[in-house]
């Protein structure tokens, strides 16, 4: 079973667009949260994933279908898992909920490309990322 983060947050008004909702454009941000917080929870961040394992992370492909309209004040529940392990690449599976109801407000997949920190050229998922987080 694939590991699952977590976290919740409070819709802010400033991520509010013209119509009173969540802008589309910030569920990105809540996304990248969500990846950050996969690697804090085993111990890593983007930057020690360098060190450790030379590798850095490419994000080249992101789709969100949104479902239902978070609104100011709502408490939003982010998960991320990885889904999918390639040779190189990742995806990463996202759902944000309304806190307290199952039906999810938006879910996303990002594919996530590890590159050699040095070259920037793909390499292979390091096995220790798979046997943390797949």
């Amino acid at each position: 079973m694939p590991y699952l983060s977590s976290y919740e947050l409070e819709v802010r008004s400033y991520e509010l667009d013209v119509y009173d909702h969540v802008n589309n454009a910030v569920y990105i941000n809540w996304l990248e949260h969500g990846r950050s917080k996969l690697l804090q929870d085993k111990g890593f961040n983007y930057l020690s994933i360098m060190d450790t394992w030379g590798v850095q992370f490419m994000t080249v492909h992101t789709e969100i279908d949104y479902h239902s309209a978070l609104k100011l004040g709502d408490r939003a529940l982010v998960t991320t898992r990885v889904e999918r392990v390639g040779n190189t690449s990742i995806t990463v599976a996202h759902e944000i909920t309304r806190v307290g109801d199952e039906s999810p407000a938006a879910k996303a997949r990002v594919v996530i490309v590890f590159t050699d920190a040095k070259t920037g050229k793909p390499t292979p998922v390091p096995e220790k990322f798979t046997r943390l987080y797949a």
